[in-house]
């Protein structure tokens, strides 16, 4: 099985979420304009961000489904390189749990580790490349 296939999955079903929740943010921002400018809470701007990091990180997703295969990487590295990618998308998740519970700090600690992910992903797209 090719190892992108969940990679693509995943990008799609992410970029229908983020999409999905940036038009949800949208129409409820009219509540936001009281004085005549856009006053943005922390807990909305937590979850603005996890819109704005939802959907490059879908589309990161998307290339690798498509590119991990090509890569000349081994098994376990096109296997890394897939699940790292997937797990990335634990930075966005983080974001909006943090904006749901008001800016709490209690999942700083998963936005850091879904950062660390696309770093190490994007570490291993380099050396695949760089082998090719």
């Amino acid at each position: 099985m090719p190892y992108g296939k969940l990679n693509l999955i995943t990008g799609g079903v992410v970029i229908f979420l983020a999409a999905f929740g940036g038009t949800a943010l949208g129409f409820t921002m009219d509540a936001h304009f009281t004085s005549g400018y856009y006053q943005l809470p922390y807990a909305r701007m937590l979850m603005k961000a996890a819109h704005s990091h939802g959907m490059p990180f879908a589309l990161f997703n998307l290339i690798v489904g498509v590119m991990v295969d090509r890569l000349a990487l081994g098994e376990g590295g096109k296997k890394w390189l897939s699940r790292l990618a997937i797990l990335a998308l634990l930075m966005p998740v983080g974001l909006l749990l943090r904006g749901l519970t008001g800016g709490a700090m209690t999942f700083a600690p998963v936005v850091l580790l879904g950062e660390l992910c696309f770093l190490a992903s994007a570490a291993l797209i380099i050396k695949g490349a760089l082998k090719a």
